[in-house]
């Protein structure tokens, strides 16, 4: 089945599917973070007195693409890893899995949301995809919880040093962002490049 997939360099990592899907996977929630985090600060201007805001569009669009593909490996590997044998179903059907159920389910409803704002970017005209784009928030903090809740590394002092970190930089960053477009909104400036 690999060979199909064009991945028989898959069957090379045997025996280590486990440790690379919960790196692939923190690699993965990392530059979703990333692009979600680019994203705010694009829309909020904070950079713009660093001159760094150059940097934030090739940032955004990059990480979201390689999370996309760090998504897929973490998946592809929990399938052939042999200590819990998922199955296609488990890692796909949001609620199918017996192995901690919503958790799972919250890892598999944020690779959907990624998908689809990935799609969107291409499918639909800006207005649009404005809307759609919205689905980042609720993958970012399915993503969270899933890895939270589920991860391996959960435990552990560094990892919980990048949830809270993240998960907390996101909040700030939200809310900062909120009250950046009532602002300009209640002062009667807010421009068509306003979101």
């Amino acid at each position: 089945m690999l060979e199909i997939l064009g991945l028989p360099f898959i069957y090379m990592l045997k025996g280590n599917y486990w440790y690379l899907s919960r790196a692939a996977g923190i690699v993965a929630y990392l530059l979703l973070w990333s692009a979600l985090f680019s994203g705010l600060l694009l829309k909020t201007k904070m950079l713009n007195p660093i001159k760094l805001s150059p940097l934030l569009p090739g940032l955004h669009q990059l990480s979201t693409s390689w999370s996309l593909y760090f998504t897929v490996f973490h998946i592809l590997l929990l399938r052939y890893d042999e200590y819990i044998k998922f199955n296609f179903e488990d890692l796909f059907v949001p609620f199918a899995s017996t192995y901690q159920t919503f958790y799972l389910s919250f890892g598999i409803l944020a690779s959907y949301g990624l998908v689809l704002v990935i799609a969107g970017a291409y499918l639909f005209r800006r207005k649009a995809f404005k809307f759609w784009h919205i689905l980042t928030y609720p993958a970012f903090f399915l993503a969270w919880w899933h890895g939270f809740k589920l991860g391996t590394d959960t435990d552990a002092v560094w990892m919980q040093a990048i949830y809270w970190s993240t998960g907390g930089l996101t909040v700030y960053i939200l809310i900062y962002r909120i009250l950046y477009k009532l602002k300009f909104t209640l002062n009667g400036v807010r421009t068509s490049s306003e979101v």
